[in-house]
């Protein structure tokens, strides 16, 4: 893995965020370097024993990510609830281990290992998964708007990463609305896009042209839930839960800092988690290291501080969230593929030979379903 460029990406981004959070840019919001006595200080007179209902909270919201994935499903092969739960579960605790959000190649693969369901289609709800979930987060940002100052809060993050906070702004948002664009438009006029894609590999001999087709149909395939406006709000009001009980979990992690002290009552400390749940998730989804670790802890605290929270304290609750975040899933991942006799090393290399040998298959078992 060491050898592979994309750690390499994942490692440089992490790192640089990192040096930022340790030893922010002189001028900006958070700062001065970290104060590791502060921190240590708030990290050990912490009441942990809010982890517990958090871990309970953060797992609610992994079973709303299985159903709204079973709901994605559907239109291809119903999958129980059952099944999709280990299947997640695998894929984040991947996720928290590989860099560049790799688990859910993984995730992919191992749902394919377990269910006659091609592994291109879901890769194409997974895909479907991850604009909602952007689109919920800036959802939040946009209704927060109207009671916490987030135009200074965006020009303060952008301060504090040495970015215009415009381009701050442009790169986190238009993505997501461009990438709802495009699935919305190859679910609703696959044609076209097929035809544009046929004639971009004309050049190719039959074999990989036949290939790249079929992965193409497939993956195309697999955005079939986008073609009815219920489904779609479905998906969103699904998408609502995940990350509202999400955001539950950093509530209660915050309450076991007494972060609520720095705030004026439990509405306001409720608006400023929804708005640390936003920036640091729509953060990791830059290319990152493994879990995330640089870009969530630099832009959760950056947004607690420039919310009044002090730097120390911001910090160390930082710290013992993502650790809550990260640790529990990964270990329940781990014990669910060593249940199985499998290994995530296995996984990560078996999911390449295993796309490529889809590529050769001609009856896949799909099953069509048209009802939500």
């Amino acid at each position: 893995m060491i050898k592979s460029p994309k750690f390499w990406v994942g490692f440089s981004v992490s790192l640089l965020f990192l040096l930022l959070f340790f030893f922010p840019l002189p001028g900006t919001p958070l700062k001065k370097p970290l104060d590791f006595h502060e921190v240590g200080r708030f990290l050990s007179t912490a009441n942990y024993l809010y982890v517990i209902p958090a871990i309970g909270s953060y797992f609610v919201a992994v079973g709303f990510r299985t159903l709204r994935w079973q709901f994605l499903l559907k239109p291809l092969r119903p999958v129980p609830a059952r099944r999709l739960f280990p299947v997640i579960i695998v894929g984040y605790m991947a996720n928290n281990l590989l860099p560049l959000r790799l688990g859910e190649l993984v995730r992919v693969y191992y749902l394919g290992k377990k269910e006659p369901v091609s592994k291109s289609s879901a890769l194409a709800t997974v895909v479907v998964e991850r604009v909602f979930d952007g689109l919920t987060l800036l959802f939040f940002v946009f209704m927060l708007a109207f009671t916490l100052p987030v135009v200074g809060l965006v020009q303060g993050l952008g301060e504090s990463a040495g970015i215009p906070w415009i381009l701050l702004a442009t790169v986190t948002v238009v993505p997501f609305f461009v990438a709802t664009g495009l699935l919305m438009l190859l679910s609703q006029a696959p044609g076209p896009a097929l035809k544009l894609m046929n004639l971009l590999i004309a050049r190719l001999p039959a074999g990989p042209r036949l290939k790249v087709s079929r992965v193409v149909e497939l993956f195309i395939d697999g955005l079939r839930v986008l073609r009815s406006p219920r489904r779609i709000l479905w998906v969103f009001a699904i998408s609502l839960f995940v990350w509202l009980f999400e955001a539950f979990k950093y509530f209660l992690i915050g309450i076991s800092f007494d972060l609520q002290s720095s705030f004026i009552g439990w509405g306001e400390m409720a608006g400023a988690i929804l708005l640390i749940t936003a920036t640091s998730n729509l953060a990791t989804s830059l290319p990152s290291s493994q879990g995330g670790v640089g870009p969530f802890e630099f832009f959760a605290a950056a947004t607690l501080v420039l919310l009044g929270v002090g730097r120390s304290l911001a910090s160390a609750y930082v710290v013992a969230l993502h650790v809550a975040l990260l640790v529990p899933v990964t270990i329940l991942g781990l014990v669910i593929l060593w249940s199985e006799n499998l290994s995530l090393p296995q996984l990560a290399r078996q999911r390449t030979v295993s796309s490529n040998h889809e590529f050769q298959t001609t009856s896949i078992p799909v099953k069509r379903e048209d009802s939500p």
